[in-house]
């Protein structure tokens, strides 16, 4: 639309100002556009890894369940036949848990060289990250099963040993549930707009007078922001008539007027991060 804007007195000008103006704007579309389709494409390049890596640990559960059947009962060594297709079903569970190493790495390094942090992304490489480990703790009970049975079969291939990686998911695990315990979602939205979403309810009062707002049981949390309860402590409201759906106890917030607008709320300042947080990690701000 700015090129309609540059209009000159004679049609030289007009033409020259159109020209350029266009060429201006058709660079910033052009860069806009070249900034969504990087984001869309990092974002289903990550979907696809997760959708990948996913099937991979599948598929390596459902060879587990092979190899579990074929060596259910035996005693002494395997028949030839039975070792050969145990020696298939471990290749393949090599090769796959060796795909799903190298995707968790370059999805770690994704999000190490992304501008942008993205705290859901980061939990999600951390639960598939954990997701492995486990299985490569399952696959070093099963390489020391193989062992008793005196199977003599190809080795399932892990990159620690029993104890060590028993001891690094535990670690993983220690951090993914410190991470999950300190992490809150708030959202901040126009009364209509969560009913809308369908994150809040109306319920109570009678003949439809004096019904409350309350949160919905089933609610689509993606729609909330991500943040660390102990670093995060203002949230911006920028609205009027605000209302706490979620239960906060009183004293361990304030909001804070904005002084350029009569009757407007600027912020929600949290004064004690652990008492507010202490009966929900959600919160879901109602304003105008």
């Amino acid at each position: 639309m700015k090129k309609f804007l540059f209009i000159a007195g004679t049609l030289l000008s007009v033409s020259a100002c159109n020209q350029s103006g266009t060429e201006k704007t058709d660079q910033k579309n052009d860069s806009l556009i070249s900034v969504i389709n990087d984001r869309d494409a990092a974002l289903n390049a990550f979907i696809l890894s997760f959708n990948e890596i996913e099937s991979n640990l599948d598929s390596v559960a459902a060879k587990q369940k092979i190899i579990a059947l074929y060596t259910a009962g035996v005693k002494g060594e395997l028949k030839r036949d039975r070792k050969a297709q145990i020696n298939a079903e471990i290749g393949a569970i090599n090769n796959l848990m060796e795909k799903n190493r190298k995707e968790i790495e370059e999805l770690n390094n994704k999000l190490r060289g992304s501008k942008t942090k993205n705290v859901l992304l980061e939990k999600t490489v951390k639960t598939l990250t954990i997701q492995l480990s486990q299985k490569e703790y399952e696959l070093c009970e099963l390489n020391i099963k193989m062992n008793t049975l005196n199977a003599k079969v190809t080795a399932l291939v892990t990159t620690l040993d029993s104890l060590s990686q028993h001891n690094y998911i535990q670690s993983i695990i220690i951090d993914y549930q410190t991470a999950d315990l300190n992490t809150a979602y708030y959202i901040v939205d126009e009364s209509k707009e969560l009913k809308d979403k369908n994150i809040i309810d109306k319920k109570g009062g009678l003949l439809g007078i004096g019904k409350t707002s309350v949160l919905n049981k089933d609610f689509d949390n993606s729609m909330f922001k991500l943040i660390n309860l102990n670093q995060t402590t203002s949230i911006p409201i920028n609205g009027s008539d605000v209302t706490l759906i979620t239960n906060h106890p009183s004293g361990s917030f304030v909001l804070i007027d904005d002084d350029s607008k009569k009757g407007n709320i600027k912020t929600l300042t949290i004064t004690n991060p652990g008492k507010f947080w202490s009966v929900s990690h959600y919160l879901v701000i109602a304003k105008k």
